[in-house]
């Protein structure tokens, strides 16, 4: 197993993660400036501009904004670990529900609730005007009256966390989108803000409508705790009334916050992806066997790091950039090393390609075929043979071995036989009732939606993971190609038939999934994702095998393939696939 280097890993993806929050913290107070100018809005657009700059650039917005822009950096850090870790599979419906109670997962949702409240708490504290204060003095009566507009308006700050991270957060897969087309940080977000800003808009319609509705139902209630909590009195009619809630200026107010806020958090993912999905070129290992430079990841390094998803795909990424555009590294990895005359590059990049692509065929495979249960059964003899091995044995040293052997006896052996037959039918026979108890529970439709696997889970699960070996296929098939003008030692011929095996398989793998058509159903809101994966899958895969058919068609025969190969190949060489 190679060696990664988590010093190097580690300083990358930190650097990337702390370049991400002061981003989100950058949009926040864009997306606060941008509330100032909505709702300063006056025909007179002198006024109306200067009016908003002096909002935005006086002390006490920076004061207020400091305390929104700490909360801020505190969720990103916590946002950026869900990042680094591979996400789990989860089997069943009962299990995502039991996820939902994580620590992890509570603490992001404290954290949206706090900061869209404080969104809300700084625009009515910095804004001045009719919603400024909590409480003011009474006009009619002694004594200290509440604004009840303020205080609904606060309110609905903690309500649109709340609704957003369990209707959108909570089930959120962190996975990474690499775009198909190189481009700037900024161009890929100012096009990803346009797509979301129109849907996001009608989006936030909808919790504005149920806040509206609650309040109306609980709104005595809450007033009732602030009214004794600010030892305050209520002058006007209460709010909680139809007349008073159909109040364009407050409800256009609610909206605003909530599309505020759900910018803010978007925009958090999104600027995550941007940073940590940008492209770097990594190093190749040192030729010479004497250099001890290990400062830096390289790239069968980052290639081998299954634990950590984004330093693999930036290593599969970095591959298929080097196959496509970059000639000189290409030589490199084509080189031998010195001492020796081992392509160790070339090496260690096929062999945790392939050994990727093929873990993936058969993973997908396995998911595709219900298996049924079986009873895992234990040879008698073999049995017989461990556990004699705890009663009498005698010690036989044999010719050219220089470690002691032993050998069971076969010192009543009749009756470790007959144990062994005793323990292995009362461990089977618990086995079966145990396994047709659960059988008998999941056959019943309700026990079976909540504890049952989720049809298509572990598929999607797999798909998840689909994008590195699109990037490995394509890279092993252009490297394939480009060896017949750029491998002057041959190093690519010895592993062209194992290509050829392997992308087949993840054919084949493909072809099953495709026809027991188990991505009918929507999934959830990933489910465009997971098709789309699916799509780049199997065009990477024939387009792999074309590309290698059509460049060796002449040395086909001299390949030394097995004949079902060369039948699955001739499909490719006809151009029927």
């Amino acid at each position: 197993m190679m060696q990664t280097n988590k010093k190097g890993c580690k300083e990358l993806l930190m650097q990337r993660m702390f370049l991400a929050i002061i981003s989100i913290i950058a949009v926040q107070f864009f997306l606060v400036s941008c509330l100032f100018l909505i709702t300063n809005l006056n025909t007179n657009y002198t006024s109306w501009f200067q009016n908003t700059w002096t909002t935005i650039t006086s002390f006490r917005m920076w004061s207020y904004f400091c305390v929104l822009a700490t909360v801020t950096f505190f969720h990103g850090i916590i946002c950026s670990k869900s990042y680094s870790n591979t996400p789990p599979y989860l089997k069943s419906r009962f299990a995502k529900f039991c996820r939902i109670f994580t620590p992890q997962n509570i603490l992001m949702g404290v954290l949206h609730i706090i900061i869209s409240g404080l969104l809300v708490w700084l625009h009515l504290s910095v804004q001045g005007g009719t919603y400024n204060f909590l409480t003011t003095e009474c006009t009619i009566i002694y004594g200290v009256c509440l604004m009840e507009e303020h205080y609904f308006l606060f309110l609905s700050g903690f309500w649109s966390g709340l609704y957003f991270f369990l209707k959108i957060s909570i089930f959120r897969v962190n996975y990474l989108k690499f775009p198909i087309i190189s481009m700037s940080k900024f161009y890929r977000f100012k096009t990803e803000l346009y797509t979301l800003l129109p849907s996001l808009m009608v989006k936030c319609v909808w919790p504005t409508l149920y806040y509206l509705i609650i309040y109306y139902f609980l709104g005595s209630y809450f007033r009732s705790v602030i009214l004794f909590l600010a030892s305050a009195e209520l002058e006007n009619e209460p709010l909680n009334s139809i007349p008073r809630l159909i109040n364009l200026p407050l409800i256009f107010h609610l909206w605003l916050y909530q599309l505020i806020f759900v910018l803010a958090i978007d925009s958090t993912y999104l600027l995550f992806n941007l940073h940590l999905t940008e492209w770097i070129p990594f190093e190749f290992k040192q030729s010479n066997v004497f250099s001890n430079d290990n400062s830096e990841v390289t790239l069968p390094e980052a290639l081998s790091m299954d634990k950590i998803p984004i330093m693999r795909h930036l290593g599969y990424l970095d591959l298929v950039t080097m196959a496509q555009k970059d000639k000189a590294r290409r030589s490199v990895l084509f080189s031998l090393s010195q001492p020796g005359g081992h392509p160790y590059n070339w090496n260690c990049i096929v062999e945790t390609c392939i050994g990727l692509i093929k873990k993936f065929s058969d993973e997908l495979s396995a998911a595709c075929v219900k298996y049924p249960e079986e009873i895992p059964s234990c040879t008698l003899n073999t049995a017989v043979l461990t556990k004699s091995s705890l009663y009498q044995k005698e010690y036989v040293y044999q010719m050219r071995n220089l470690v002691k052997e032993e050998t069971p006896t076969c010192i009543q052996q009749s009756d470790v036989k007959k144990d062994i037959d005793d323990e292995l039918f009362i461990q089977q026979f618990i086995r079966v009732k145990w396994n047709n108890f659960l059988k008998y529970l999941l056959s019943k439709p309700l026990i079976s939606y909540i504890f049952g696997e989720v049809e298509g889970g572990k598929v999607c699960h797999i798909l998840f993971n689909g994008q590195s070996i699109v990037w490995a296929a394509e890279a092993i098939s252009s490297l394939s190609v480009l060896s017949i003008s750029e491998d002057f030692y041959g190093i690519v011929l010895k592993d062209l038939p194992l290509i050829i095996n392997t992308l087949l398989g993840l054919k084949q793998a493909l072809d099953k999934l495709q026809k027991l058509n188990i991505i009918v159903k929507k999934q959830e809101e990933d489910d465009e994702f997971i098709k789309q994966i699916l799509r780049s899958l199997c065009g990477t895969t024939k387009r792999s095998l074309y590309r290698i058919v059509i460049n060796f068609e002449e040395y086909i025969q001299d390949l030394a393939l097995e004949p079902g190969t060369m039948e699955q190949l001739h499909n490719f060489l006809a151009y029927r696939e």
